[in-house]
């Protein structure tokens, strides 16, 4: 049915469970699996706007500096998409990580129709009501914004991938 999909993971620990949510979906049927993860877009440098996760980008910024919190946020996330797309790798499975700069909405919502997904594939975090209120949820906006279904692991986990 959904040979299409966008797994999005932000690194929370229930990156795992929507890791294993997207293999349950995609099991024994031929299927292209788009692993995504965002990343602050002011971390990026002028006109670089996406990574592929599979390429490794150069450290240092056009000025010959290396920006220790850039550096380490596009890490984090090249290990949370190299570890994605190792465990999802198997027969009849494509599996292709990115990692994009931005508003985590709007670059999943992008994304999701730069590369025709019939599902999108992620996490709810479990915000207490505080939480709730002062932070709006990417989820909500997801589900709200997206020209295909939205598949929400509701699990709580505890180790991070």
């Amino acid at each position: 049915m959904f040979t299409n999909i966008l797994v999005a993971l932000d690194g929370s620990p229930q990156s795992l469970a929507v890791i294993e949510l997207g293999r349950k979906i995609s099991a024994g049927k031929p299927a292209n699996l788009h692993i995504l993860c965002v990343v602050d877009g002011a971390y990026l440098l002028p006109g670089v706007h996406h990574f592929l996760a599979e390429n490794p980008t150069n450290n240092e910024a056009s000025d010959g500096l290396v920006y220790p919190p850039a550096n380490h946020e596009y890490h984090e996330a090249r290990r949370i998409v190299s570890h994605a797309v190792t465990e999802l790798t198997a027969d009849n499975r494509h599996v292709s990580g990115l990692i994009v700069g931005g508003e985590p909405t709007e670059v999943i919502i992008r994304e999701a129709a730069r590369l025709k997904v019939d599902l999108i594939v992620m996490g709810h975090r479990h915000l207490s009501s505080l939480q709730r209120w002062v932070e709006h949820s990417i989820v909500k906006e997801v589900i709200d914004l997206a020209a295909c279904p939205v598949l929400v692991e509701n699990q709580e986990t505890e180790p991070s991938c």
